[in-house]
């Protein structure tokens, strides 16, 4: 999985731009493997014109979702290459349309058995449950009824309100999905070397994991394993946005009621964490400063 996917529904910029990138990357090679001198990004204006006979500027970037300064710089990129050609308008002098050239409909008709082709491959590629061109359609209709900024604002309002008011939960991971949310935060915040120093040798399934989240959404997590009359921390990370919240301390204080047979809650850190766990109720039971590296202790009775 890749670190944006974390992000969930907030990358689907990312992800759309990859796939379109993917898009344009391989008909532009596939055009090229077929010495057409065509690019991808022109197809929407030259498809349209290869059925509506004229259209202004402003008519043109419309039909293909492009702003109008947008569009004027694509289409005098596909002027250049003597695609189209503009005409006044008939009804209004000051006004010009724009129209396929003698080149562009000769290209048209060079291309169509190609778009065949890429229609086919796309229409394999799309094809599962949730449709990506049914679906992506669906979206430019709902946001056509009221558009993403708007819709954005109005939620803002609500999540703003909430986001001042935390309520937290902890949850034993005892399912995949949140034990692999769990697993995500402590990968984020634990990717070097320290995680492995903490405890050597402990598996995975000798942990235990506790997910804390805030207002529905992951905030940290806590991974544990017992040992004789103590239990042990294997690792304990709070995202960043909602460090300072008691986070931490909500996890602890699940562990303390999940374990009242255990006496104390120890956890080995750098030194430099030293003051994180003290302001847990941890104390120093041991220093190793050769390797910068101490032992802290909660008492649980």
């Amino acid at each position: 999985m890749n670190t944006i996917e974390k992000a969930g529904i907030l990358a689907i910029a990312a992800k759309l731009q990859n796939v379109l990138d993917s898009l344009r990357d391989a008909g532009n090679l596939f055009y090229q493997a077929h010495d057409i001198s065509f690019e991808t990004k022109w197809f929407p204006p030259i498809f349209v014109l290869s059925i509506v006979d004229q259209l202004s500027v402003t008519e043109l970037a419309k039909e293909i979702g492009l702003s109008h300064p947008a569009a004027i710089v694509l289409l005098k990129e596909i002027e250049k290459r003597g695609l189209i050609s503009s005409v006044k308008d008939s009804r209004d002098e000051r006004k010009r349309n724009l129209m396929l050239s003698p080149k562009g409909r000769e290209m048209v008709t060079e291309l169509k058995p190609y778009w065949d082709s890429i229609a086919s491959t796309l229409s394999d590629v799309t094809a599962n449950p949730h449709n990506l061109f049914i679906a992506l359609t669906e979206v430019e209709t709902r946001l056509d009824e009221k558009p993403l900024l708007e819709r954005l604002n109005e939620k803002a309002v609500h999540i703003l309100e909430q986001s001042l008011k935390k309520e937290f939960t902890i949850e034993r991971c005892d399912n995949s999905f949140i034990l692999n949310l769990a697993k995500a935060i402590e990968r984020e915040l634990f990717s070097h070397p320290v995680r492995e120093e903490i405890i050597p040798n402990v598996t995975d399934d000798k942990k235990t994991y506790y997910l804390a989240s805030a207002n529905g959404l992951p905030a940290g997590c806590i991974a544990i394993h017992g040992k004789d009359d103590k239990i042990v921390i294997n690792a304990i990370a709070v995202l960043e946005q909602y460090r300072y919240n008691g986070v931490a301390k909500h996890l602890i204080q699940q562990v303390k009621q999940n374990y009242p047979k255990k006496k104390f809650i120890v956890a080995t850190c750098e030194i430099h964490q030293k003051g994180f766990f003290e302001h847990l109720g941890f104390v120093v039971k041991k220093a190793d400063k050769e390797h910068n590296r101490i032992t802290m202790e909660l008492k649980t009775v």
